[in-house]
């Protein structure tokens, strides 16, 4: 079995293990022993198990985005774009690695974590950022500040997200993601 292999056989049992426990419930001693891998095996490939789960989002993120580019044509609007953007959200927002993504990021305070994970949210922060400026400057878009514009989206999918994590109704969300694309978009195009 090569390196990324095996590191991956760790990862996705840390994940089955996360998905039955919690990750606070979930301790390394319970993916040595569903994985069969040794305890020194999975420190040779992570630091801990908050560095197995920080792998997690980082490839969930990945392989979030390359789905959500893939949807994309070349044809579509900015505002399309955007509007696919919150489609593939809400496919995406019910799955395990969200609710466990939830847990992890409600009870971890540490810096560095925050940090680490910043890196990765930030390169689709970038994706929409590119978005938002081309439709400024093609004049889809009002003239606006791009990065703050983009935080806003992304702060009204976070927020009304945080919202779901405590209702679970998807009809709700999906109708309250709609209404909030219709508001951003009447708020940015122009006309």
């Amino acid at each position: 079995m090569g390196k990324e292999s095996k590191k991956d056989l760790i990862a996705d049992t840390a994940l089955a293990c996360f998905m039955s426990s919690g990750y606070s419930g979930t301790a390394v001693d319970e993916i040595v022993r569903v994985s069969g891998v040794s305890k020194g095996g999975i420190y040779w490939y992570f630091k801990s198990k908050e560095d197995i789960f920080l792998y997690l989002v980082e490839r969930w993120i990945n392989e979030w985005m390359a789905e959500y580019l893939a949807r994309l044509e070349e044809a579509d609007s900015n505002a399309v774009k955007l509007t696919k953007y919150i489609e593939h959200y809400l496919e995406k927002i019910d799955t395990p690695m969200s609710a466990l993504m939830a847990e992890f990021f409600l009870q971890n305070k540490k810096e560095c974590v925050l940090k680490r994970v910043n890196v990765y949210f930030k390169q689709a922060l970038e994706i929409l950022h590119g978005f938002i400026q081309q439709a400024i400057a093609g004049g889809e878009f009002k003239p606006m500040d791009a990065w703050a514009t983009t935080y806003a989206f992304t702060g009204i999918l976070d927020g009304i997200g945080l919202q779901w994590q405590f209702h679970k109704d998807k009809q709700l969300l999906e109708r309250t993601l709609r209404t909030a694309l219709d508001i951003f978009l009447a708020g940015v195009l122009k006309h």
